[in-house]
């Protein structure tokens, strides 16, 4: 009896053991760095660092004429929210006429966290409840009232 009991005990922590054990995560991508020691500042233009780099994560907006690299490496154990490990940025600014100016790379101890405003965007609408929503497919062809579109059948 006991060593049944043991024997279900050991595979009880083995199973709650290896659904604990933690994943690696990894988003986006950095170009190759031969790749980026192969730019020539106040040479290079957007579109041949693209050609070379291939596509940027993203693009700068308004008055920023840069493109960026992103890479973000996480872990995560079972259901919990991720840590990031290491995160790269590399950023490609330019000047008005599209030439390399200048390449930054920015790591995680150069980031800084972005608190989300509590504020709402007002937007036109009918706000429906939950009821509402739950029967408001009554009433409607094919579900019990008329013929079902694309069925063949025709009520006459």
């Amino acid at each position: 009896m006991v060593s049944r009991f043991l024997k279900i005990s050991l595979f009880l922590i083995l199973v709650t053991n290896t659904s604990c054990v933690y994943k690696k995560i990894v988003n986006g991508q950095l170009p190759n760095i031969d790749l980026v020691k192969s730019l020539e500042i106040d040479k290079d233009k957007k579109k041949t660092v693209i050609n070379i780099l291939g596509s940027p994560t993203f693009f700068g907006e308004y008055e920023d004429n840069s493109i960026y690299y992103a890479k973000v490496d996480s872990k995560q154990v079972a259901f919990l929210k991720p840590d990031v490990v290491n995160q790269n940025v590399l950023q490609l600014k330019f000047d008005k006429n599209n030439t390399l100016k200048k390449i930054y790379l920015y790591n995680k101890k150069d980031g800084f966290k972005v608190a989300m405003s509590n504020l709402e965007t007002k937007t036109t609408g009918k706000k429906i409840g939950f009821f509402e929503q739950l029967l408001g497919n009554l009433g409607v062809p094919g579900i019990g009232k008329g013929p079902i579109i694309g069925s063949g059948r025709a009520d006459d």
